[in-house]
């Protein structure tokens, strides 16, 4: 079948996702997940994808809607995804568009995603995921651990400017002996700051702490001592960013929307580890439409920091991440 004599259609949609409750990181507090949804339609086949262009603004979430829209055809009317990649520059609506021909090409050949690449996963996969602690005040955070004890570990946002985050820590850690616990400051702190906070993170015994300054300073690392392994978040987009990030980070965490898809991040995965990286998996929000894809990376992932329970609404069916284990996603949802 060529695909081009069906002239495949191409059609997008901003649409906002409710949260069950406010979320707060370092430099926003979320109600909701905006988000840009791709469709490509060929022949009544229609592959689907998401992202999110920007945190919060819809002003740029829909600019970034005219842009998928204005690429030129010739870029993915022949649904090739690999070739897609190679043709469109890295951003996130370009993860949208990957998804989407990613969803549409296990339609027409009527396999998994995973199949198609050769990715050996048991249809009955399910993957341990972390419980993300909004930043809020040390008492509400501890009560927040003890409450999800249950969880495989704890992702603790901190990043906060009224210079809480060691008794948020102490807090935490207090209502939650032994449990694993990494750190998120989303580049919350200065390089002083982090320096202050490094000893108490060693000494409560962190994993791991992701971003904790901003890429800009991100030089500054190298002066501290490895006493808790660090991960590149904000700092690590694609395999362009490795380079940059050797000596001071231990790991990264990808993200979909920041590598312009899950061709880029299937790559990324591969040339962390050959560079002795490891990684995890995160997200920026979404519904399970955008995370579906993702989990094609969590079998290698030593985080999966994925997950829909915070959604007042979602696609039907949704992912199933009950149990604080998520599964890969049904038929009907992707892939």
């Amino acid at each position: 079948m060529n695909p081009i004599l069906h002239d495949p259609a191409l059609r997008t949609e901003v649409r906002r996702w409710p949260l069950r409750q406010p979320f707060a990181i370092s430099r926003h507090v979320f109600h909701d997940n905006l988000v840009l949804q791709a469709e490509v339609d060929c022949g009544g086949q229609v592959g689907r994808g998401e992202c999110e262009p920007h945190e919060f603004d819809e002003t740029a979430t829909r600019a970034a809607a005219r842009e998928l829209l204005a690429v030129h055809r010739s870029a993915w009317a022949h649904l090739d995804p690999m070739r897609m990649n190679a043709m469109v520059p890295r951003c996130a609506w370009r993860s949208a568009l990957d998804s989407a021909l990613w969803d549409l090409r296990a339609k027409l050949e009527g396999r998994r995603v995973w199949e198609i690449l050769g990715i050996d996963m048991s249809p009955d996969a399910c993957f341990p995921i972390y419980q993300t602690l909004s930043l809020d005040t040390p008492d509400r955070m501890a009560a927040a651990a003890a409450a999800s004890r249950a969880a495989p570990g704890l992702k603790v946002k901190l990043g906060g400017a009224d210079g809480r985050d060691a008794e948020r820590l102490e807090a935490i850690r207090g209502a939650a002996p032994g449990m694993l616990i990494t750190i998120d400051a989303n580049e919350g702190w200065s390089p002083s700051e982090f320096a202050r906070f490094l000893p108490l993170a060693a000494r409560l015994e962190v994993a791991f702490i992701e971003q904790p300054v901003s890429a800009a300073v991100q030089s500054a690392l190298a002066d501290l001592p490895r006493s808790v392994p660090l991960c590149a978040d904000e700092s690590c987009l694609d395999r362009g960013s490795l380079p940059a990030l050797a000596g001071l980070y231990q790991l990264i965490n990808i993200k979909l929307d920041k590598t312009g898809g899950l061709t880029e991040a299937l790559a990324l995965a591969s040339e962390a580890r050959r560079l002795g990286m490891q990684y995890m998996l995160g997200c920026n929000g979404g519904s399970s439409l955008a995370q579906a894809p993702a989990l094609l990376l969590a079998p290698g992932a030593v985080v999966v920091d994925l997950g829909v329970s915070s959604l007042a609404a979602d696609h039907v069916p949704p992912l199933d991440d009950s149990d604080y284990r998520i599964r890969l996603p049904p038929r009907e949802l992707w892939g």
